[in-house]
């Protein structure tokens, strides 16, 4: 697993963001680890894992759009989309924090708790240990989500796939002043 070109991809964004929207200089890191609380809660409510009350807790993996005109219908998978925007904002708080060197990442492996709602929990309860200062959960925090990954099916190369697909996507919502 080499995540450097998704940092370097992600610092890139990051970057154009930060100019593009005049944010130089700001403390964007509670922001950022906000917006990754958001996103493994839609995460999470794609899994539907957790909704005892309902009698569908299937996975929410398919659905087919039709992206632009004259492009025939695609099937996506919405998990996997659902993932990759949490990835975007791990990355980007890696990058915030000066956490991005290879060496630091050579020996991620997807720690993994019993269940998937418990590697949720952990997952939320890493995003505010590192909103409290405990940077150092970090690497935990990258590894329990390369776990959940590993736990929901997704390969790495699915993943990196996704990732840069919807890093593309992002550029073009910046271009159309999303």
């Amino acid at each position: 697993m080499n995540l450097t070109p998704l940092f370097e991809a992600q610092r890139i964004l990051d970057e154009r963001i930060v100019k593009e929207k005049g944010l130089e200089g700001k403390d964007l890191l509670p922001k950022k680890i906000l917006s990754l609380q958001v996103e493994l809660g839609e995460l999470c409510n794609c899994w539907r894992g957790f909704k005892f009350w309902s009698n569908d807790q299937e996975p929410r993996t398919k659905k087919v759009i039709n992206s632009v005109v004259c492009v025939p219908l695609r099937e996506v998978n919405p998990l996997l989309e659902e993932y990759v925007d949490c990835l975007h904002f791990i990355l980007s708080i890696g990058l915030e924090l000066g956490l991005n060197k290879d060496k630091d990442f050579e020996m991620v492996i997807g720690l993994k708790e019993k269940t998937i709602l418990e590697q949720f929990a952990s997952l939320f309860k890493l995003t505010v240990l590192i909103n409290n200062g405990h940077y150092e959960n970090y690497y935990d925090l990258t590894n329990c989500f390369f776990g959940l990954g590993e736990m929901l099916g997704f390969t790495w190369e699915q993943i990196e796939q996704a990732y840069m697909d919807k890093n593309k996507t992002n550029h073009l919502r910046q271009e159309q002043g999303y």
